[in-house]
């Protein structure tokens, strides 16, 4: 079908960032401002909330203004969102998350939208079934790819944090000065064996 790979793949990449939202907000919030697992569930939660609330309003919205519309203003709040994360405090960071899971981009009714103009009776079914094999693809790769960014690097990078150092940072928040530790120190050399700082391999 002319025109289908192009349109998988754009909504590849869109739905990958959309599911690793989570896991990006996460590992910032407890590596990145050293805070506890339930405050980042906090904010994981105020998202998810905003996204289970947003679908029939963005729906509204598109039968209103136009998918075009739509789609555009939904992205300017999702860039504003995240260039916005490492400079705002934990509170402020909870009601933004709200606010940018009412306003997510619509990529699988977009996907499905374009995927039914594109197609005849005959062809939407194994189209369908295409873009269904790829939304839960994206639900692997996403939080993947996030935690493999965090390791590689920090968790700040992966919530847009490389944060210059002329950058305001958030109270609390050590993006603009913390380092980690090269992953082969995470686990300290045992130096009570025979052969001291041999790490594991000493008895």
């Amino acid at each position: 079908m002319p025109g289908m790979a192009p349109l998988l793949g754009v909504s590849l990449l869109a739905r990958t960032a959309i599911t690793a939202d989570v896991m990006a907000l996460t590992l910032y919030i407890v590596l990145g401002l050293d805070l506890s697992y339930a405050a980042a569930g906090g904010v994981a939660a105020a998202l998810t909330a905003g996204v289970a609330l947003g679908g029939p309003l963005l729906g509204r919205m598109i039968d209103r203004r136009g998918l075009r519309t739509v789609v555009l203003a939904t992205v300017v709040v999702q860039v504003v969102f995240w260039l916005s994360v490492p400079i705002l405090p934990y509170g402020v960071l909870l009601g933004a998350a709200f606010a940018a899971g009412l306003l997510m981009v619509p990529a699988q009714s977009v996907t499905r939208q374009a995927i039914a103009a594109m197609t005849t009776a005959e062809q939407r079914r194994p189209a369908f079934a295409l873009e269904s094999v790829q939304g839960e693809l994206s639900y692997i790769v996403g939080p993947g790819i996030v935690i493999l960014c965090a390791a590689a690097t920090s968790p700040e990078v992966v919530a847009w944090g490389w944060v210059p150092r002329s950058w305001p940072v958030a109270p609390g928040s050590r993006c603009s000065t913390r380092r980690f530790a090269p992953r082969t120190r995470w686990l300290p050399a045992r130096r009570d064996g025979p052969r001291a700082g041999s790490g594991w391999a000493s008895a």
